[in-house]
């Protein structure tokens, strides 16, 4: 078992400067795939929080909305796109088309139905089409310092997102001790790990914080060792924050809200491990 959240021990264990040996060997950018195993969970706010706070702290972040149905991430920040991710499907944009500026550091790709699709042409996307949009986002992150993309609850925007390259990972939130939240995440690290055995694995557990925190972390961790063979590291915890989310609620721009509030706090501490692990060589530089 995890000592107790806080302490010495648990710090190392939240630290991820990643001490594997048997993953990709290539440089990139830092990336995070930030995944839930069942909606709710929270992985779009933890998505913007993380983005947010490293842009806020001079980093240059792209971050990504995998989600080609609703797209919430240009809404949470007030951005207007002018495409999306989806519109790379068949050359009807490039990827400077489907980068919209949302500060000086952070730059969104949103997610949502394609915008400039032909009229009568097919608006679903399929997992090849998926992976080769997804390929073509990485013209966008030369000059980059870190890489979100906000994969949601589905494996299939998981796997299509996946590159591999050394400075990536799979940060898998859990938000609850419950029996069946605990199960979602462990199920969302088997999934991955069937398909992708080198791509490291962080549990990043969302509004809880302490004893708590740890229990969660500490389930989801032993299940992988004894049935995955797979040892997980402890990403952070991000505490339940009810002051940012009545400020969302009436309507607050995103980072104002999210400036100076606990749940950023620990966010930012979460990418500045991110960032301390970056590759010594990179795709650009």
């Amino acid at each position: 078992m995890s000592p107790p959240l806080g302490s010495a021990a648990v710090s190392q264990a939240a630290d991820i400067r990643g001490q594997r040996t048997d993953g990709p060997r290539d440089g990139g950018v830092p990336t995070l795939l930030v995944a839930s195993g069942r909606g709710g969970a929270g992985s779009s706010l933890l998505s913007a929080l993380l983005a947010v706070s490293a842009a806020g702290d001079g980093q240059r972040v792209l971050l990504v909305d995998a989600d080609d149905f609703v797209g919430p991430l240009a809404l949470m920040l007030g951005a207007v796109p002018r495409a999306c991710w989806a519109d790379l499907r068949g050359g009807r944009a490039t990827p400077a088309d489907v980068a919209t500026p949302v500060s000086a550091t952070l730059t969104l790709v949103a997610g949502g139905a394609m915008r400039l699709a032909d009229t009568g042409a097919a608006t679903t996307i399929n997992a090849v089409e998926r992976k080769a949009c997804m390929r073509r986002l990485g013209a966008l992150t030369d000059g980059m310092d870190l890489m979100v993309i906000d994969c949601g609850a589905r494996l299939d925007a998981v796997l299509s997102a996946v590159t591999p390259h050394r400075g990536e990972r799979l940060v898998a939130v859990s938000a609850g001790t419950d029996p069946v939240g605990l199960a979602a995440t462990y199920a969302l690290c088997k999934a991955v790990r069937q398909r992708h055995r080198t791509l490291p694995v962080d549990v990043l557990v969302n509004r809880h914080e302490g004893s708590d925190a740890a229990r969660c972390y500490d389930a989801i961790d032993a299940g992988a060792r004894q049935f995955l063979g797979l040892t997980l590291r402890l990403a952070g915890a991000i505490p339940a924050d009810p002051t940012l989310d009545a400020a969302l609620r009436a309507g607050m721009p995103f980072p104002d809200a999210a400036a100076g509030s606990p749940a950023a706090i620990a966010a930012h501490d979460v990418v500045m491990r991110v960032l301390a692990a970056r590759p010594s060589s990179r795709s650009g530089a």
